[in-house]
């Protein structure tokens, strides 16, 4: 959608023109998503199994979508998992609690992607914070690949890694079905976490209506707005070229508005422009009759690495009945916002603190983001001497 048209019509209508224009679903084939991937040490993975593993696991979420996975083949049975931190959040993710928490997920998804060739991974993670100021990549895990039977939906569980997606589209209007939710709760206490929800209609507005509260708050913060502007792609080009971050494409907005809104914060942080910006954020909500949370101890990086362990199965698991999810990870790490959704939340809030918030429901196929190279993946020795 052009720039004057979109000013012409700054009410309703041109936020309903401008979710159209963002409206048609850009995927990738099957074997696009796959690629061709050999690694740059080829010789240490004569099967091609780490490689074909990371091809998998590269679709992995993570915060912004930096991808900050880097692995090493020290032999056809083990690698070592580095933390690129030239793909770092300082600002946003000051503890790196939820980058740690997306190497996690990386790590059960490269064990996903190997079961149906007879192999588990096995991972020993350094457990410590990252530390922003190294200026190589850092270690994170050392992982192993250990045999074990493989299971009738070993294949069937993998393919989810390639569906799995964000949606920020509109949902159908349905509820969740409550045997999902009750599955998810189970998987969640297993693990000494908990995971609840809620179909309140007032409660979920008042959630929707919060996150768009707390993501314009965020983005008046200087440090962080910069800090995020570094992973905003505001063309098709762009996004194909870099592979990574957040593409406008699949955020639902124009390009263009886009970036004025990072590059000219003062015009359209405020005010009536600011304004249709969030009807525009508000009309991809339409729909939404659940929003879900996952809450457990989340101060060490045991914690982060445990929570990447059930959200990544949790998501698959709503990947596998065709159900989508959409973290609202501002309401989360905002202060002020993370107090208001408890009091919204009332006697449903948990002992234990909330480190995920989600709307989940039903949505036509979602624009999918681009991925690195799994190739590009891959670490040689002499980036770490």
């Amino acid at each position: 959608m052009e720039r004057r048209d979109f000013l012409r019509g700054l009410g309703s209508a041109g936020a309903a023109a401008a979710l159209t224009a963002c409206a048609r679903p850009f995927q990738l084939s099957r074997s696009g998503m796959l690629g061709t991937a050999s690694t740059p040490v080829a010789d240490r993975d004569p099967d091609g199994l780490w490689a074909e593993a990371a091809a998998y696991a590269r679709w992995t979420p993570s915060p912004h979508n930096i991808q900050p996975w880097r692995l090493r083949i020290v032999a056809p049975d083990s690698a070592e998992l580095y933390a690129d931190l030239t793909r770092r959040l300082p600002n946003t993710d000051p503890r790196s609690a939820f980058t740690s928490m997306s190497l996690a997920m990386f790590v059960e998804n490269l064990s996903i992607a190997l079961a149906p060739r007879g192999f588990a991974i096995r991972a020993e993670y350094v457990g410590r914070p990252l530390d922003y100021s190294a200026t190589k990549p850092e270690l994170f895990a050392t992982l192993t690949m250990e045999r074990m039977p493989v299971s009738l939906d070993a294949v069937a569980s993998r393919e989810l890694l390639l569906q799995r997606q964000t949606s920020r589209l509109p949902y159908d209007g349905t509820r969740v079905d409550e045997l999902a939710l009750v599955e998810l709760s189970r998987r969640a206490s297993r693990a000494g976490l908990q995971f609840d929800w809620t179909h309140d209609p007032d409660t979920v507005n008042g959630v929707i209506a919060l996150n768009r509260v707390a993501l314009f708050t965020d983005l008046d913060d200087n440090a962080q707005r910069t800090e995020l502007r570094q992973w905003i792609r505001t063309s098709d080009a762009e996004a194909a070229r870099s592979k990574d971050g957040l593409w406008s494409h699949c955020l639902r907005f124009p390009g263009w508005l886009l970036k004025d809104f990072f590059d000219k914060h003062e015009q359209w942080g405020r005010g009536r422009r600011a304004d249709v910006c969030g009807r525009l954020l508000l009309r991809g909500m339409r729909g939404t009759r659940t929003v879900a949370w996952w809450s457990g101890a989340f101060e060490q990086p045991v914690d982060w690495i445990r929570a990447g362990h059930v959200f990544a199965h949790s998501w698959l698991a709503l990947a596998r009945q065709g159900i989508q999810l959409h973290p609202f990870g501002s309401i989360v790490t905002n202060v002020r916002a993370h107090k208001e959704l408890l009091a919204q939340l009332g006697p449903r809030t948990p002992q234990q603190p909330i480190w995920m918030l989600v709307r989940i429901g039903r949505s036509s196929t979602p624009p999918r983001s681009y991925r690195l190279d799994a190739a590009d993946m891959f670490l040689t020795d002499s980036e770490l001497s």
